[in-house]
């Protein structure tokens, strides 16, 4: 009887994650970065727009595993990176542009709708600042 316990907790703990992810997945949706097909960045680009890097989960084991890609936004917008940890040492990232209008978001902590599970949201203004090599400056 003990070991169904363990498996039923675990399985509930990995409906958490899974649905703590859609819940972030859903909120980067509704923030779309103003330039939706960013293809090859042309030099035109360079002044004008920020890149970042952006991936809709990773983990620091096994890095991006869902929607490796890049995203532009117009200067004075940001790069963003989420971190979502429990106390049990789990951690998935999710990173992404964020416009101007939805700077708030950046630099907070709070409790997460799944029980257990806290967001970390932090954000930087350069150029891939939120890739994985960049990224620890930030987030530390």
């Amino acid at each position: 009887m003990y070991v169904m316990e363990g498996h039923a907790g675990s399985q509930n703990q990995t409906l958490y994650i899974v649905l703590l992810i859609v819940l972030v997945m859903m909120s980067l949706v509704f923030g779309q970065s103003e330039l939706h097909d960013p293809g090859i960045i042309k030099p035109e680009h360079l002044n004008k727009y920020l890149s970042c890097y952006r991936c809709l989960f990773e983990t620091k084991e096994l890095g991006c595993l869902l929607g490796s890609d890049t995203c532009l936004v117009p200067k004075g917008s940001s790069c963003m990176t989420l971190l979502i940890k429990n106390n049990s040492g789990f951690e998935t990232m999710v990173s992404d542009c964020r416009s101007k209008e939805q700077l708030s978001d950046c630099s907070y902590t709070r409790a997460s709708p799944v029980f257990g599970f806290w967001i970390f949201s932090r954000c930087c203004f350069q150029n891939f600042c939120n890739n994985p090599q960049n990224r620890m400056i930030y987030i530390s």
